[in-house]
């Protein structure tokens, strides 16, 4: 089995997926991990150097060569461009993702990236066995986007490991809210992200400004993004000692399991790890409509608004202030069912009709 991600050395969430895969298969196959410039078999995967959109033609290139001498294997792909047995639409469909973001014909004629992509990930689509959105958001944009037949689209979310992800006693969360200085007079909320612009972190410190308004509140922010523009946007609405940058953070679940409430108002996630992680910590979550981990929010653990900017209406303030009263252990239970090892089965289930 050869599982397929042009980027591996990395923190992010695709990153992460495919590491997880490595190690989860390995117990049912013989698994490689293809990406750009490994070498596997005694073959050079191309792809590592020129610019991103060159990179992912060359790439995908490379793999398609290598995977037509390897017709008895199965590839499982996340990357645009690569004919697979299934193809993981992790990244979601980019003309949809453009239109979310109001890009311009000009800017899209003007940026190869987005002429590049929406063919490499047609490819991938007309020439993938199965296709397989993580939620149900995208696989509604791969069916309008390509007019796919139900038959071949099969939702697989996201899945969490169930060890590191989990509610813990309150006595264990006093502890670890005590070592790391959150304290209990304060309002604790959590982003946790790179692309922070997409994910929607201003709108987070003006939800914080808001809530300093009517309690003691403080923002911790993990994550890779530009920390000057949001230090000084935190310090012209003067809440700039409410705030703390954390950096990259390779054990979020005590984050998840300390704070208070979860904030991720993304313009579009095809599926949050992070806020079913989140939630798998027993954290409520407020999030947006434009995020497939949405469909794991319900009435008791979390709220769910309609655009980035809505997330400091008064609405969510109000129901924020209530969340640290929810059953924390009852958040976790919401979840469950979506831990990796369902998540596994349900990719050797699909492999299993082929049989």
């Amino acid at each position: 089995m050869y599982i397929v991600r042009k980027e591996f050395d990395g923190f992010g969430g695709a990153e992460n997926v495919a590491k997880r895969y490595l190690e989860a298969f390995k117990k049912y196959f013989n698994v490689s991990l293809i990406y750009a410039g490994c070498e596997i078999e005694g073959h050079s995967i191309k792809g590592n150097t020129g610019p991103g959109w060159a990179r992912s033609v060359t790439f995908a290139r490379s793999v398609n060569e290598f995977l037509s001498t390897r017709k008895d294997g199965i590839a499982l792909s996340m990357t645009r461009g690569v004919s697979a047995h299934i193809f993981r639409m992790g990244d979601g469909v980019h003309n949809k993702w453009l239109k979310r973001k109001n890009t311009g014909i000009f800017s899209r004629l003007l940026n190869p990236t987005h002429i590049v992509t929406p063919i490499l990930e047609a490819r991938s689509i007309k020439n993938s066995h199965w296709i397989v959105p993580n939620s149900r958001l995208v696989a509604d944009e791969v069916r309008d986007e390509y007019k796919l037949p139900t038959e071949r689209i099969k939702v697989i979310n996201n899945g969490f490991d169930s060890n590191r992800f989990r509610h813990i006693i309150k006595t264990d969360r006093m502890k670890l809210r005590g070592k790391h200085n959150l304290h209990d007079s304060c309002l604790h909320l959590l982003f946790c992200a790179n692309g922070w612009e997409r994910k929607g972190l201003s709108h987070v410190i003006k939800l914080a400004e808001k809530l300093n308004a009517r309690i003691p509140c403080h923002l911790w922010i993990a994550g890779r993004g530009d920390h000057a523009h949001y230090s000084n946007l935190a310090n012209g609405i003067g809440i700039s000692e409410s705030i703390t940058f954390l950096g990259s953070v390779s054990n979020t679940s005590i984050w998840y399991q300390m704070v208070d409430v979860f904030v991720l108002p993304t313009l579009y996630d095809p599926f949050s790890n992070s806020c079913l992680e989140a939630l798998a910590c027993g954290c409520p979550v407020v999030t947006t409509n434009s995020n497939g981990a949405g469909e794991c929010i319900i009435q008791e653990n979390g709220i769910i608004v309609n655009a980035p900017s809505a997330v400091d209406s008064d609405a969510v303030v109000d129901w924020i202030l209530t969340a640290r009263d929810i059953d924390r252990p009852e958040i976790s239970r919401t979840v469950q069912s979506l831990n990796s090892e369902n998540e596994i089965t349900a990719y050797l289930n699909l492999l299993k009709l082929d049989e």
